[in-house]
């Protein structure tokens, strides 16, 4: 009887130890739509895979309620945190309490360059991205003579990828020579994209072509060509060259009908999966790199459908 009480006893501790040393990440979302959800899936693959617990807040846009809800992530005892912030700076308060218990902190989708408590950052490579849909964007108007005038919309300027996302188109089309680009600020809201796609087309009708910083404007960019009678397939000498940035059901659906030229699916899954990658790195003690981006791949009418597995946003 000892013995077997004996080895009930291990058995016992080693199932106690084995909970103890699981891994629990927490994760602080600033807010869900389709792109973030992408992500977030990837994360919970990759975390599912290790074996890692993961406890998911949400702040549905509010950064004060990040803030408490990374405090209650630090009360729980997670391991290291995950974090997409709704303010560069707002949540810093909460991620320096996260730093002094010794929980290690991985930004991921959008950086914290200044933040004196985030040990890596990994997110979609923007500048590449955006430098991928101007370079098309030249080339299909690279026999277009004349002045050629570009709509961009813009995403947002206090987001690091709105910023690289424009900075990467302009990169692009640089080639173009004769070019006047029409800026619309968005804020990523698409009734702010429609009337400034509007009021850039009633005061510019020649427009050669619209760049939108989220394909999930292009909706509003077909509306506004459909009313005002240009909205014509590719291959149409009146066809406006449409590209945008993002993977989203939108853009897919764009591109098939043929009223979009192009777009540049952003790699979800892999973002998500290298975050956890890089919390299980620091926590095993080991040095990261700061900066970690994952480019993404434009798709045309020609590829798209072929490739609807490594696209978000596609049907499934």
């Amino acid at each position: 009887m000892k013995r077997i009480f004996g080895a009930a006893l291990v058995g016992a501790m080693m199932t106690a130890n084995a909970v103890y040393a699981e891994i629990t990440i927490g994760l602080s979302v600033d807010q869900l739509f389709e792109s973030r959800v992408a992500v977030n899936n990837g994360i919970k693959a990759e975390a599912s895979d290790r074996g890692y617990a993961l406890v998911e807040v949400v702040a549905d846009g509010d950064a004060q309620q990040q803030n408490a809800q990374i405090q209650s992530l630090i009360a729980r005892g997670v391991d290291a945190i995950l974090v997409c912030a709704v303010d560069q700076n707002t949540i810093e308060r909460a991620l320096l309490a996260a730093k002094r218990a010794g929980i290690p902190v991985v930004a991921y989708d959008r950086d914290l360059p200044d933040s004196r408590v985030v040990q890596a950052f990994v997110g979609p490579d923007s500048l590449i991205d955006g430098r991928l849909a101007g370079e098309y964007t030249a080339q299909a108007l690279a026999t277009k003579g004349g002045q050629i005038t570009i709509v961009e919309l813009i995403g947002a300027l206090n987001d690091q990828n709105g910023i690289d996302r424009s900075k990467g188109f302009r990169e692009g089309i640089a080639t173009l020579e004769n070019v006047t680009l029409i800026e619309v600020p968005t804020d990523w809201d698409s009734a702010r994209a429609l009337s400034g796609t509007q009021n850039a087309f009633q005061a510019n009708p020649d427009v050669s072509a619209v760049f939108a910083a989220t394909d999930t404007h292009i909706p509003a960019v077909e509306t506004v060509l459909a009313d005002l009678g240009k909205l014509a397939p590719i291959g149409n000498d009146d066809h406006v060259v449409i590209t945008g940035v993002n993977g989203s059901k939108d853009g897919y659906q764009a591109v098939l009908s043929g009223t979009a030229d192009a777009f540049v699916v952003m790699g979800t899954e892999a973002t998500g999966r290298k975050a956890v990658d890089l919390a299980a790195q620091i926590l095993a003690g080991e040095t990261v790199e700061r900066l970690n981006y994952v480019g993404g791949n434009l798709y045309t009418a020609n590829d798209a459908e072929a490739n609807k597995a490594k696209i978000w946003g596609a049907p499934k």
